[in-house]
C-alpha cells in the first residue's frame, strides 16, 4: 500500500535531481538543497506527529521496495534527460555535452551511480514485466553515465556490474580473474581517456597530502580545503618551478576525493571514526543479511568508489540514497530503540521542535538567497552602483559566505570603493584562497598605492595558476605605475614567451601589447 511518506519521498528524490531556479546565484545546487531540506523537514514533522499520536501504519511494511522503485524511476528520468541532451534535443547550459539537470557531468553521474544498484529491487520482482522494466532502466542509466564521459561514474557502474555478474554468472575462478583484469584495464583506459585531467588531479592530491602533513591528527577544520588549498598549490610551484603540472594547474574548489577531504577537515581521527561506522554497518549487514540489505550495500559501494575520484556528496541525492541505505542496513537496531515508548516519544518531540525551527530558518535563508540573486542580476545588467545598499544589508546574513563576499568585493571594486572592497576581500580571504580573489586584493592595493602588497598578491596569483596571463599583465602595469623599467621588460618578456594553454583573442591582444611595450622600452634604452 502506497503511503503519504512514499509520495513525500518521491518529491524528495525528484526535487534533489530536477529542481532548478534562476532566482538563486547558484541556479543548480543551492535550489536543490533548499528544496530537499524543506521536504525532509516536512517528512520528519509528519512522521513525528504520526508516532506521537499513534497513527503509524500497522500493516506489513513494503516500503523498501517502493523506495527502491522511486529511486530507480527518478534516476531513469534523469538518465533519459542526459541521453536526450547527447543527441542534441536539449542543449546543456555549460560547455559539457551531457549534464542532465546539473551544471557538470560529475553531479549527473554521481546521482545515477548512487541509484543504479536499486535496479535490483525490480530485477528480483516476481512480475516479469517489472523485471523487464528493471533491465531497461539499468541499461539506460548505464548508457547515460557512459555518454556523460564521467570516468568516476563509468568505473562505479562497471564495478557494480562486475559484482552482480560474478555472483550470478561467473562461478568459475578464471572468470572472476578475467573480470578483475577487465576492470583494471578499464581503470587504465579511464586515465588515458582524459590524461591531462587525470594528471591535474594527481597534482591536487599531491598538494593535499602536503596539507595533511601539517595537521595529520585533527585536520585543518571544516572548509579548510577552500580556505587553504590554493596557497599550498602556489607553494608547490614556488618550490618546483615550471614543470609538467604548470599547464594543468587551475583554480580548484574540491580535492576530487571525499576520503582525502575527511583527512583534511578532521585528520586521521575523523578517518578512523568513518572506518568505525563502516565496520558497524558491515556488522549490521552480516547479522541480518537479505536481498534488500545487499542492494543497499552495493549502493554504498558504488558511492564509495565514486568518492575516490570525485565529489558526490556535494549533491543532495547522494545523501538521500546513503541515508536510506544506512536505514535499511540498521533497521533492526533502530526498531529496538523505538520499541521503548519513553525513548521513542522523547526523540519524536525533539525532532518535531527542531524540524519546525529548521523550517523557519530555511525560509529565512531562501528569502536571503533570492534577494542576493536579484541584486546580483541587477549588478550584471550594469546597475551595480544601485545595488550597493542592498549588498550592505545582505552582508549581515552572508558574513561567512565566501561566494557572497567575493561578489560584494568585486562590485565595490567596480564602483571604485577601494578601501571597502579591500576590507570585504580580506574578510573573504579567511574562508577562501582563490586565484580571482588574489587579483581583486592586488588591484585594490594598487589603487590605494600599496604597491608592495599589490605585487605580493599578483605574484601569489601567478603561482596559484602558472598558466594564467592576467597576473603578469597586472604586474606589468603595476611596474609601469611605479616606473620600474627593468621589471617592466622582464614581465613583458615573460608574457611574450609564455605558452598559451587555451588560445584566446584576449591573450593574443595581451601579447601584441607587450611586444609594443617591449619595443618602446628597448628603443628608449638605446636612445639614452
Amino acid at each position: 500500500m502506497i503511503r503519504t511518506s512514499h509520495y513525500l519521498f518521491a518529491a524528495l528524490c525528484l526535487g534533489s535531481l530536477f529542481v532548478y531556479s534562476r532566482q538563486f546565484t547558484d541556479s543548480y545546487i543551492v535550489p536543490k538543497w533548499c528544496f530537499v531540506v524543506f521536504i525532509l523537514l516536512v517528512i520528519l514533522v509528519y512522521e513525528a506527529v504520526n508516532i506521537l499520536f499513534g497513527r503509524q501504519n500497522k500493516q506489513k511494511d513494503i516500503g523498501n521496495s517502493v523506495y527502491g522503485f522511486i529511486i530507480v524511476t527518478a534516476c531513469f528520468l534523469q538518465a533519459i534527460f542526459g541521453v536526450v541532451q547527447f543527441f542534441g534535443f536539449f542543449q546543456a547550459s555549460t560547455a559539457f555535452r551531457v549534464t542532465g539537470s546539473f551544471d557538470n557531468p560529475a553531479g549527473f553521474a554521481a546521482c545515477l551511480c548512487a541509484g543504479f544498484p536499486f535496479v535490483g529491487f525490480l530485477l528480483s520482482d516476481n512480475n516479469k514485466y517489472i523485471r523487464y522494466g528493471g533491465w531497461m532502466a539499468g541499461f539506460v542509466i548505464a548508457v547515460a553515465v557512459i555518454l556523460s564521459q564521467s570516468r568516476a561514474g563509468i568505473m562505479s557502474i562497471a564495478f557494480i556490474c562486475f559484482i552482480l555478474l560474478n555472483m550470478k554468472f561467473f562461478h568459475k575462478r578464471w572468470m572472476k580473474y578475467l573480470s578483475l583484469v577487465c576492470f583494471v584495464l578499464l581503470l587504465s583506459g579511464c586515465y588515458w581517456m582524459k590524461k591531462d585531467s587525470a594528471d591535474g588531479r594527481l597534482l591536487i592530491w599531491r598538494c593535499s597530502v602536503n596539507m595533511v602533513k601539517d595537521a595529520p591528527w585533527l585536520g585543518h577544520g571544516i572548509g579548510s580545503f577552500e580556505a587553504r588549498y590554493m596557497d599550498y598549490q602556489a607553494d608547490y610551484f614556488r618550490q618546483h618551478g615550471q614543470n609538467r603540472y604548470s599547464m594543468l594547474a587551475d583554480n580548484v574548489k574540491h580535492p576530487f576525493n571525499e576520503y582525502l577531504g575527511i583527512l583534511l577537515n578532521f585528520g586521521f581521527v575523523g578517518l578512523l571514526v568513518m572506518l568505525a561506522m563502516i565496520t558497524l554497518i558491515m556488522y549490521c549487514y552480516k547479522k541480518y543479511p537479505c536481498l534488500e540489505k545487499r542492494i543497499a550495500l552495493y549502493s554504498l559501494i558504488s558511492i564509495g568508489l565514486f568518492s575516490f575520484f570525485s565529489y558526490p556528496f556535494t549533491y543532495p541525492f547522494t545523501w538521500i540514497v546513503m541515508l536510506l541505505c544506512i536505514v535499511i542496513l540498521t533497521r533492526e537496531y533502530v526498531a529496538m530503540i523505538f520499541a521503548r515508548p519513553m525513548i521513542k516519544n522523547t526523540i519524536c518531540v525533539f525532532v518535531l521542535f527542531c524540524s519546525l525551527g529548521g523550517i523557519y530558518k530555511l525560509v529565512e535563508r531562501v528569502m536571503a538567497e533570492k534577494e542576493w540573486g536579484k541584486t546580483s542580476g541587477l549588478a550584471l545588467c550594469g546597475a551595480s552602483g544601485k545595488t550597493l545598499s542592498d549588498y550592505k544589508e545582505l552582508e549581515k546574513k552572508f558574513e561567512d559566505n565566501p561566494y557572497f563576499l567575493y561578489n560584494y568585493a568585486a562590485i565595490l571594486l567596480e564602483n571604485k570603493q577601494y578601501e571597502e572592497s579591500l576590507r570585504i576581500a580580506l574578510q573573504c580571504r579567511k574562508y577562501w584562497a582563490d586565484y580571482d580573489l588574489e587579483l581583486i586584493i592586488g588591484e585594490n592595493y594598487q589603487e590605494l598605492d600599496e604597491h608592495g602588497l599589490a605585487e605580493k598578491y599578483y605574484n601569489n596569483a601567478s603561482m596559484m595558476c602558472p598558466s594564467r596571463f592576467m597576473p603578469f599583465y597586472k604586474l606589468f602595469h603595476l611596474y609601469k605605475d611605479v616606473g620600474s623599467r627593468e621589471h617592466m621588460l622582464d614581465t613583458a618578456g615573460a608574457i611574450i614567451d609564455k605558452p598559451m594553454k587555451i588560445k584566446t583573442s584576449a591573450i593574443r591582444m595581451m601579447k601584441r601589447e607587450m611586444k609594443r611595450e617591449q619595443t618602446r622600452l628597448l628603443a628608449e634604452e638605446n636612445f639614452e
